[in-house]
């Protein structure tokens, strides 16, 4: 499978680009491997959790999914067939009925990593209110320690983009680098919350067991399907996937089905 490589040189501006960037990243890679798990949006009632711009959810709306994205604050969002989008805290209690229950699938990309370490038993306990025992639910996350965990390819404009292992830094240090190297002070405060909700492989697996969730499928990659999109670099899964200690410094992203186990009666 080989995914189509974009440059933001192509787009009017960032957001076309980043849009664009996600929409295929959900069509040529995240769809089929769902397909490949057993999981067929098609018809199916699927919720985006921390949405963004929508460029993700798009993709499945398009594949005939009814889609619900929800973020905790407005974006400007394209309209789309089949796709709702609201602005919701998915733990209050008035998000079921803003949102709905019992979708088929709950998509959390690359939203994890950025809910503080305190709340993130609480956020997963919460999604399980839109869930039932049918439900799968996609996670993806770059682990914390790993050369990019900060999201710095992303957040950072800088040389600094391509320091590997920025997250292992001591604070003031890391807070000297990216001063040093010229970023803004809202570049910098992304950085700081990637590295405050830091969220590791092992920590992941001990969230899954306080929130009643088990592993259904996994794929580790030591290239990421976002950055064959952004790069040019051909995904490849990672070699030491198997191995705790070094899966946690060489696995630059993840990829988990999930699903509850412990749902109160009424949502068996």
């Amino acid at each position: 499978m080989t995914l189509t490589k974009i440059s933001h040189t192509d787009f009017p501006n960032w957001d076309a680009y980043y849009r664009r960037y996600q929409y295929l990243l959900a069509e040529q890679y995240y769809l089929p491997l769902l397909e490949s798990w057993g999981v067929h949006p098609q018809g199916k009632n699927i919720l985006d959790v921390g949405c963004g711009d929508g460029g993700f959810i798009t993709a499945f709306a398009r594949q005939g999914a009814e889609c619900t994205a929800v973020e905790i604050r407005e974006f400007p969002w394209q309209p789309e067939e089949n796709l709702k989008f609201v602005v919701a805290d998915i733990t209050s209690d008035s998000a079921p009925s803003a949102l709905g229950e019992n979708f088929d699938l709950i998509i959390l990309r690359d939203v994890i990593e950025h809910i503080p370490l305190e709340l993130k038993p609480d956020f997963l306990i919460s999604l399980g209110r839109f869930a039932s025992a049918a439900t799968r639910v996609l996670v993806t996350f770059p682990p914390f320690y790993s050369p990019f965990g900060l999201h710095q390819q992303t957040l950072l404009k800088s040389s600094a983009r391509s320091i590997p292992f920025l997250g292992c830094l001591p604070l003031p240090l890391l807070r000297g680098v990216l001063k040093l190297a010229g970023e803004s002070p809202a570049a910098i405060s992304n950085v700081l919350e990637i590295r405050n909700c830091r969220m590791t492989i092992a920590a992941f697996k001990k969230l899954l067991s306080q929130a009643g969730m088990v592993i259904l499928e996994e794929r580790f990659f030591s290239v990421r399907p976002s950055h064959e999109i952004r790069y040019g670099w051909h995904t490849r899964p990672a070699p030491f996937g198997k191995w705790p200690l070094i899966r946690e410094i060489s696995v630059l992203g993840t990829a988990y089905l999930l699903k509850y186990k412990n749902l109160p009666p009424d949502r068996t």
